[in-house]
């Protein structure tokens, strides 16, 4: 387990122990269960997965013969994944609206073209330093060492990150970014007049193009880094192109591609199924 990982695992105890405190397994029922799913601040992803992690040491320690088998009460239904991702006149606003601001743009427009092209988390794409890249093979590797799973809070939970070609036009930006900077940084996200000062966030910057280009800010359909990464899935999956390869490109479950995006396929084929209705129509001969 890395150590992001176990970072996490200790928070959800901690998390745990702070509902249940000094009450024992037997405790843990449906209504102790449900008290914590609706105290909890936290969000219904996180809160699934810290009772995912109970059950879990619970059924281990059952198995260890620590405990006496019993059935852990039923989770509680989470919510429907936000399923919101932009069209292609959507992001071109995006792109051109992060051009205004000034003091970010030159690493505003570079992660929004990564985060198109490769549909990475945003925590992976701006810790990506120039050694992840290989230009010779065109290969990308999101997984930087030391730091191989990824636990932004999503309905994945932490996955191993993508490690993957570049698309052609993607590497002749990176390429040429490499060229300018790549002798006095190691990092791809760097201050444009200070090379060697690192730059971890964007999301500032990012609120503000989202605002400018007239995309939502709150609500369900609200717009977040993480929405390209739905963007990408979205339309690879509308391309038609293989749930099996589009899993491994963007390090996804499989499950979670046909729980979330196997939608989008079906739309496709039913737009394409109306096109054929009216383009090859037989007449009634009957």
């Amino acid at each position: 387990m890395g150590a992001k990982s176990a970072g996490r695992l200790s928070y959800s105890i901690q998390k745990l122990l702070e509902h249940w405190k000094d009450q024992t397994v037997d405790q843990i029922n449906d209504v102790s269960v449900r008290k914590f799913w609706k105290d909890s601040p936290r969000k219904r992803s996180s809160c699934r997965r810290d009772l995912n992690d109970l059950k879990a040491a619970v059924n281990h320690s059952s198995a260890m013969k620590r405990l006496i088998p019993f059935d852990f009460p039923a989770l509680p239904k989470g919510g429907q994944p936000r399923q919101r991702w932009l069209t292609q006149e959507e992001y071109v606003r995006l792109f051109w609206a992060a051009g205004f601001e000034y003091r970010s743009k030159f690493t505003l427009r570079l992660f929004l073209l990564i985060a198109y092209y490769t549909g990475a988390r945003k925590g992976a794409i701006m810790e990506l330093e120039w050694s992840q890249i290989d230009f010779e093979t065109g290969m990308l590797n999101f997984n930087k060492e030391g730091a191989e799973f990824d636990d932004e809070e999503d309905e994945e939970g932490g996955k191993p990150r993508a490690h993957i070609p570049m698309p052609p036009e993607l590497e002749r930006h990176l390429k040429r970014r490499f060229d300018k900077y790549g002798s006095e940084t190691n990092y791809v996200f760097h201050q444009k007049h200070k090379p060697k000062q690192q730059v971890k966030s964007i999301n500032k910057s990012f609120r503000k193009a989202v605002e400018r280009a007239g995309l939502q800010l709150t609500g369900k359909l609200r717009v977040t880094p993480h929405t390209l990464r739905h963007t990408r899935v979205s339309l690879l999956v509308q391309a038609g192109e293989k749930i099996q390869d589009v899993s491994e490109y963007m390090a996804m479950s499989f499950q979670t591609l046909e729980k979330v995006y196997a939608h989008h396929n079906k739309d496709h084929i039913k737009e394409m199924a109306a096109r054929l209705g009216r383009s090859q129509k037989v007449r009634n001969k009957i």
